[in-house]
């Protein structure tokens, strides 16, 4: 499984919710990459605003959505290959609409089924 970053690394889960608790201007809030908590099924719990505004879609719209659904079939065995690979490999996310963007990912933890996910768009 993936460790993920360093600062990812040493914090699980719910050390990360606790931290993004406030809806003030945290690290969650004004962070540049995409920051999503799966629950432990692999649906989306919570996204940041970056991810919002990268795929044109809002936290309420893909809450509770697989994670899966929002990458590019023909990317999704790369994506999967990604959590065991030392150099994660580009993915492309689908935007809502028409258009993708391009991510790798930088970090994830995950703890008791539930995951915290970093996506650099590239």
């Amino acid at each position: 499984m993936c460790e993920g970053s360093d600062d990812v690394a040493k914090h699980g889960v719910t050390e990360f919710l606790n931290v993004f608790h406030d809806v003030g201007s945290t690290f969650f809030d004004i962070e540049s990459d995409l920051l999503i908590v799966l629950d432990k099924t692999g649906n989306i719990e919570r996204v940041n605003p970056a991810f919002e505004r990268e795929l044109g879609r809002t936290e309420a719209e893909v809450l509770g959505m697989p994670l899966i659904r929002l990458v590019r079939m023909d990317d999704w065995a790369r994506f999967l290959r990604t959590f065991t690979a030392i150099h994660p490999e580009p993915v492309r996310l689908m935007k809502k609409g028409e258009g993708e963007i391009v991510v790798t990912l930088a970090g994830c933890r995950f703890r008791q089924g539930r995951g915290f996910l970093i996506l650099r768009k590239t």
